[in-house]
């Protein structure tokens, strides 16, 4: 069947009519069920846009299908795995997830296949992961509140996903699907794994970092992970400790960030990060905080200033140097973003950069102050 650049064949839109005309039929034989999988597994492996958006739609009609003879439970998820993967096969064109529900069905399904049927379903997991993660917003957002996203099976799933000698896609899946569910994950009064389980992840995630390049989303999910992390006392001990370099990525992460909010408002962190073993945690870490200097709460802010102040005194300037590179280098970020405004601008957008234009001054001539005094 040939492969049209701009479109599918007539042939191909036929057949997908077809597929969803006998799933949707509510009493189909099963030579018709049988037909209908054959080829799906022909047509899910093709490229093209269009072929992804028909997998997706009749992704939906197969899962919202009743059960019947003809139609067993066994076959309507060999049916949901072949249009999830003709939808999600690769990354050049992702249908936008408008319905997440049947999708984390799906996953809620593979994810226990996996873990207590000891079948390899990295194939279906990755679909999922990669709609969820790459194809979703708010909608799926807000869906995933009422998911248990701390069942163990669905905890082992995501564990399992980011291991090492899993499929390269299906731990950079994991990984940009980790963020959406952080806060159900480190945000807890009582830890949801065991401190081994926790180890495991930590290092399972580390790796997936250091095998993918970090380009500017890479770093705003793996930033908003480690902010998850650093802000939990169950998770904080078990971050491996060349990935508190990573905090050198901060500014990637957007100014509303939860993660980076309840990080800069903890006056715990300041004391153990000191103690992490890596001696940029604790430079990277004044960084953030002196870049953020106006939005301290009171006890944070007198905090930085005093071990400010320690830091000129001993002589070890260094880093208060680096603290002032930075906070000019992101100064100049700001006034480039704002002269495409005029001075009068009254656009949200123009009078937040002017806000944070005034805040960094403000906090650049207090640092400047505590280091030269």
């Amino acid at each position: 069947m040939p492969f049209y650049s701009h479109g599918v064949s007539p042939q191909t839109n036929r057949i997908y009519d077809k597929l969803t005309e006998t799933f949707r039929n509510p009493t189909p034989t099963t030579g018709e069920i049988n037909s209908a999988l054959e080829a799906m597994e022909l047509v899910a492996p093709f490229p093209g846009n269009d072929i992804a958006l028909k997998s997706y739609h009749l992704f939906h009609v197969v899962m919202q299908a009743p059960v019947s003879p003809a139609y067993s439970q066994e076959k309507k998820w060999e049916a949901s795995c072949h249009t999830m993967y003709g939808a999600y096969k690769w990354d050049k064109f992702l249908p936008w997830v408008e319905d997440p529900q049947d999708i984390l069905t799906f996953l809620d399904y593979h994810s226990n296949s996996a873990t207590q049927g000891g079948q390899n379903q990295d194939k279906p997991i990755q679909s999922a992961l990669r709609a969820l993660a790459y194809a979703s917003g708010p909608v799926t957002r807000e869906a995933l509140k009422s998911f248990d996203l701390t069942k163990p099976s669905f905890v082992r799933g995501i564990r399992d996903a980011l291991q090492d000698d899993k499929p390269f896609q299906l731990r950079k899946a994991a990984l940009f699907f980790l963020p959406l569910i952080g806060d159900r994950w480190f945000n807890t009064p009582d830890p949801i794994m065991e401190a081994e389980q926790m180890r495991n992840l930590c290092v399972d995630w580390a790796s997936a970092v250091d095998d993918i390049e970090h380009t500017s989303d890479v770093q705003k999910a793996v930033l908003t992970v480690l902010f998850g992390m650093i802000d939990s006392p169950h998770w904080r001990p078990h971050i491996i400790v060349e990935k508190w370099s990573l905090l050198e990525y901060f500014t990637s992460v957007p100014d509303d960030s939860a993660p980076l909010r309840r990080c800069i408002d903890n006056p715990e962190l300041m004391d153990e990060i000191k103690n992490v073993g890596n001696p940029a945690a604790m430079v990277l870490w004044l960084a953030i905080l002196w870049l953020k200097y106006k939005e301290l709460i009171p006890q944070v802010q007198e905090q930085l200033e005093t071990f400010t102040k320690e830091v000129a005194q001993g002589g070890k300037r260094t880093g208060l140097d680096m603290c002032l590179s930075m906070m000019d280098s992101e100064l100049k970020k700001v006034e480039d973003a704002l002269e495409q405004y005029n001075a009068w601008s009254t656009d949200p957008v123009a009078v937040a950069l002017r806000t944070k234009v005034d805040n960094l001054q403000q906090a650049r001539v207090a640092l400047v102050g505590l280091k030269e005094g």
